[in-house]
């Protein structure tokens, strides 16, 4: 593979990112970049296995504190870009203020879980500074010594620390519980007892989910930003997660209590470390009866298909069925005695109605027991997207979406090669989705589609829309593939998991002005993958079949 790769003229391994990017390995002068929006919110499986918000940090404009999304109270000010910050670049801030003014940004915290404050800071002309997080009017400060690297105070009810990073800057951390209030605000600011004004440079705020501060990962809006997974955990390669727009209709999603109770089922509040790796997992007690259950009347009547899914555990082994109120026939369908092992696993159950409630029932068999439970999912859909978390309303995660335009220069226009490493996840897609597309004038590109029958399929059109090479294979499973298509006039090939499926010594391809690279969807957002990119590669000049072999062995 290495050898094919030097003659390679983009390569889009899954690695480096930031908001509205994912980095291309070649070129590595950026011109390979590509765009990625999402406009929301997302999960990922992180290198810890543990689901995982992106981005990680609930503040916006963590670097530019002279943002409007910052709250400024007289006496203060914010003077952008003055010095170097701690990553090496011109970014980091000076702020002026007294003791009796802040500079601060809400954010909207869960009740009852643990939080990690910190930001990056540096001594100009005082020695302290301030640092709260405000809950319903009452703060928790901590006060730190920028001279020496010290906590000079702390307040009650979260814990405090400063950790040098050089150069005389350090970051200044403190966790909290946010106890019953929902709501935050994150307060930075000169400490003392006068109204003189002190100066001090700030860079990099974060608010984290957890106890301890994450990486510091820098945002402008939030959105955007690419989900770089590890399906299993454990390390390894990241694949990028591309899926299709989608909601969480039931809501709270991860802490039951509010919902209801019915033959003397019960809940235990925030008992267990979850799959996000917070003490926010609930306990659910089923009684002797085997419809003890817990359940929630959020539902969505439309005759469609739906998925349920939810994360549950138990160290003896307690099984457990999910249960749907069928809106279109009445009744109740059951879920087969799903299985619980002390390690936490996401159990799913489809069904093609609508819905009036859903509940998480005993087995079958009844008997009284327990289950951890978290992370309920209810959503339109014929498979289980990536988690969305909810608190008082459904929730929507908005579709991913990765290409790049003005590219002419790296695809090769009349002679070359398109190749894709994906995860296919769904076998009950009901519309064609494309994992990799070029696009050319008018018409002309080239694709592979995987039809609503689960058949890939290769398809080229060429400048003056004439289908020049097609083809599909049998039908595939959700799995893991590698697929490339070879173009030249008089010479297609199309390769998959090292086999060849079809070839084509005809048709003359023609110059498509090709120009462009989408992955995960067809175009403008429609037909989207369901599953992730391992790798994506284009080849200016054709390979020889031998190297097609090569490249698309698993």
């Amino acid at each position: 593979m290495s050898d094919l790769l030097n003659q390679a003229s983009l390569v889009m391994v899954p690695s480096g990112y930031k908001e509205d990017t994912v980095y291309s390995v070649v070129p590595s002068d950026g011109s390979g970049d590509l765009s990625f929006t999402r406009a929301s919110n997302g999960t990922r499986v992180n290198s810890a296995g543990l689901v995982e918000v992106v981005p990680w940090n609930m503040l916006q404009y963590s670097e530019q504190i002279d943002n409007g999304v910052w709250t400024k109270f007289s006496p203060t000010s914010v003077t952008a870009d003055t010095t170097t910050a701690p990553n090496g670049t011109t970014t980091a801030d000076t702020i002026s203020t007294s003791a009796t003014a802040v500079i601060r940004q809400s954010v909207t915290l869960n009740a009852n879980e643990t939080y990690t404050y910190s930001i990056y800071v540096k001594k100009i002309s005082y020695d302290f500074f301030g640092f709260q997080s405000l809950i319903s009017g009452t703060g928790v400060k901590s006060v730190f010594d920028l001279s020496n690297g010290t906590v000079t105070s702390q307040g009650s009810g979260h814990t405090a620390s400063i950790e040098s990073v050089g150069n005389g800057w350090y970051r200044c951390i403190i966790t909290f519980n946010v106890g019953s209030s929902a709501s935050n605000i994150f307060d930075l600011a000169a400490d003392g007892g006068s109204a003189t004004l002190r100066t001090f440079y700030a860079w990099g705020a974060q608010t984290n989910l957890g106890s301890t501060a994450k990486p510091y990962f820098p945002t402008t809006d939030r959105l955007n930003v690419p989900r770089l997974t590890y399906q299993n955990g454990g390390g390894g390669c990241p694949s990028l997660l591309l899926e299709k727009q989608s909601t969480n209709l039931v809501f709270p999603s991860e802490d039951f209590s509010p919902w209801n109770t019915y033959l003397g089922a019960s809940i235990s509040t925030n008992t267990t470390i979850s799959p996000d790796g917070t003490q926010n997992a609930d306990t659910l007690n089923f009684a002797t009866s085997n419809q003890s259950q817990v359940f929630s009347n959020q539902g969505d009547a439309t005759f469609t298909a739906h998925t349920v899914s939810v994360y549950a555990k138990s160290s003896v082994g307690k099984k457990f069925r999910i249960k749907i109120a069928n809106s279109t026939t009445g009744g109740d369908d059951f879920s087969n005695d799903f299985t619980t092992t002390s390690e936490w696993q996401r159990f799913t159950f489809i069904l093609t109605s609508g819905i009036q409630h859903i509940a998480i029932c005993n087995e079958s068999s009844g008997g009284s027991g327990t289950i951890q439970i978290w992370g309920a999912q209810l959503e339109a859909s014929s498979y289980p997207t990536s988690y969305i978390n909810t608190t008082s309303a459904s929730a929507t995660r908005v579709a991913d979406i990765c290409s790049k335009t003005g590219i002419s220069s790296l695809i090769g226009q009349t002679s070359g090669v398109i190749f894709c490493d994906f995860n296919y996840i769904a076998t009950t897609n009901t519309s064609d989705t494309t994992p990799i597309r070029l696009l050319g004038s008018g018409s002309a590109g080239m694709y592979l589609e995987i039809n609503s029958n689960n058949t890939f399929e290769v398809v080229v059109v060429n400048s003056v829309g004439t289908l020049v090479f097609n083809s599909t294979s049998s039908a595939q499973i959700a799995g893991r593939y590698k697929f490339a298509i070879a173009y030249n006039a008089n010479d297609y090939a199309f390769y998959l998991n090292g086999t060849q499926i079809a070839v084509d010594t005809s048709g003359a391809f023609a110059s498509a002005s090709l120009d462009s690279l989408n992955l995960g969807m067809y175009q403008s957002g429609s037909q989207l993958l369901d599953g992730s990119i391992n790798q994506a590669i284009l080849f200016p000049t054709r390979l020889t079949n031998a190297e097609l072999a090569s490249l698309t062995t698993l």
